[in-house]
């Protein structure tokens, strides 16, 4: 026996329900990221070098969509516009291998199968238009060697964010497209790189990905992680190379009850953003150089930001 819709909302117009999906789905300066009510959950793809986080959030109201189950009309709707235009698919990458040994082509093959394979059980996510990206570099083996620098550390993430945003409908890139990267050195891999002869290739990294340059809007960021007593540890043991990190050092991205969190909100320091929107306006933000408690200018994170505009 099927039991007939309920309705909330009987005398008001799409158009109108619509306009009330959006005001409960705009996010505020309170508004926390939830899973809830979404078809897929967080899922992790680990592999020897990455581990890759996928999980798509949004800003909408759980109360409303906990109606579906008593077959309330605008419950089912509300759903089905989420899905469509206000969801966001949150990535979080750690790099934790070693960058003369990572094979970027075999990385991104695996990669786009994945996403192809969600996309296909999930039509919905090729129009998800923003994208939040947040990658933590703590490779285990310092710089990268390359034949007359042809290729830099720097490439590899902004490679891989050319990888995952192949989900995205053209269309609705170039009209919506809003993609979110953050790149959070450790500060022992910072420490090296502003001593290193050699760089990481940050100007690379804020270089535009090939695909992105025809996307609305594109903003990159690197934050410089805080000192951790365990990284520096491992990384002047002689036998560094060789430490495997626990599933807990790769995790980027976590739900609890409910709400979808960064791990990297604990702290760090934002060094520089830049912003490009339809591939014509340019926008550098320089952040806060100095470290809590001292006066001056850091020497490591000035170095950071000298070589993200490409003056070292």
């Amino acid at each position: 026996m099927t039991t007939n819709p309920r309705f909330l909302l009987p005398k008001l117009p799409p158009e109108l329900r619509n306009e009330v999906y959006d005001y409960l789905s705009t996010p505020g300066l309170t508004s926390v990221a939830t899973n809830t009510g979404l078809p897929i959950q967080l899922k992790t793809f680990a592999s020897k070098h990455t581990s890759v986080q996928i999980c798509p959030v949004h800003y909408g109201s759980t109360g409303l969509l906990a109606l579906e189950r008593y077959r309330f009309h605008e419950a089912r709707e509300y759903r089905s516009w989420l899905l469509n235009n206000a969801s966001e698919l949150r990535f979080g990458i750690t790099f934790d291998g070693r960058v003369n040994t990572f094979i970027q082509e075999d990385w991104d093959r695996k990669i786009e199968m994945h996403l192809c394979k969600l996309a296909k059980q999930h039509p919905w996510l090729r129009k998800v238009a923003k994208y939040n990206i947040q990658i933590i570099w703590n490779s285990t083996d310092g710089a990268l060697k390359s034949k007359r620098r042809k290729r830099t550390m720097g490439q590899i993430p902004k490679d891989m964010v050319r990888t995952l945003t192949v989900l995205m409908d053209e269309n609705v890139k170039r009209r919506n497209g809003d993609i979110n990267v953050r790149l959070y050195m450790e500060h022992n891999i910072a420490v090296e790189n502003a001593l290193s002869a050699t760089k990481f290739g940050l100007a690379d990294f804020f270089s535009t990905p090939n695909g992105l340059g025809g996307c609305y809007r594109l903003t990159q960021e690197v934050w410089k992680q805080p000192r951790r007593k365990d990284s520096q540890l491992l990384r002047c043991s002689p036998k560094a190379t060789t430490v495997q990190p626990t599933s807990e050092e790769r995790i980027v991205l976590y739900t609890e009850k409910g709400l979808t969190n960064w791990a990297t909100e604990k702290g760090g320091n934002m060094l520089i953003r830049q912003t490009l929107r339809a591939n014509t306006e340019l926008e550098i933000t320089v952040g806060n150089l100095r470290l809590d408690g001292e006066l001056g200018i850091d020497f490591v994170l000035m170095e950071l930001v000298e070589e993200s505009l490409g003056h070292r």
